[in-house]
């Protein structure tokens, strides 16, 4: 299978083996595999060039300090699914002793902000940071110095994205269980 322009193509194969008597090919473990037969991890990929990530970008290993205007595209792979997405970070303001938020990922990203930081998602209200903020979904938020309008430090924008490339598919006849198929070996059944 080829990777292009970098997008990931993930391929599961379900097969339904019911009266064939391959059992032990119907409960095996399905691998999840991309060019070159490669297991992918689990784990986050990110670019911070505008290129889309793949496995090969930066993976993620430690909270990113937004410390500067920057867009950030990010592929989560979770248990064989992947997820897509951009987060847009924009200074705001010329702010004397300005803090910066971290961002962490986990199954979504997630924001940090320093202690006494003020914020608000989207248009709700005010909220003093006490934890952890999930973006979940198309999230914009904006994070102050104080209770104030006029003192807001930067803008965090969350836009998920899903990659999708046309795929073809076909109907698979299975005439009969092989000990290849259970083992694995895709090169076909043998004479004999």
């Amino acid at each position: 299978m080829k990777m292009n322009a970098g997008v990931v193509m993930v391929l599961f194969a379900v097969a339904v083996l019911a009266g064939t008597g391959c059992a032990a090919a119907a409960n095996a473990p399905l691998k999840v595999a991309v060019a070159g037969n490669t297991t992918i991890d689990d784990g986050v990929y990110y670019t911070i060039n505008g290129a889309m990530p793949t496995v090969k970008s930066t993976r993620y290993t430690a909270p990113i300090v937004l410390n500067r205007t920057m867009n950030i595209k990010y592929m989560i792979i979770k248990n064989g699914t992947v997820k897509y997405g951009i987060i847009n970070h924009a200074l705001t303001g010329n702010i004397t002793n300005r803090t910066y938020p971290k961002l962490i990922f986990n199954q979504t990203p997630i924001i940090e902000l320093e202690n006494g930081t003020y914020y608000r998602i989207k248009n709700g209200n005010m909220t003093l940071y006490s934890g952890p903020i999930a973006l979940t979904g198309n999230t914009i938020l904006k994070y102050f110095k104080n209770s104030t309008n006029t003192t807001m430090m930067g803008i965090i924008k969350n836009t998920p994205a899903i990659a999708v490339k046309k795929a073809k598919w076909i109907k698979v006849k299975v005439k009969k269980c092989t000990e290849e198929a259970v083992s694995g070996d895709t090169t076909g059944p043998t004479d004999g």
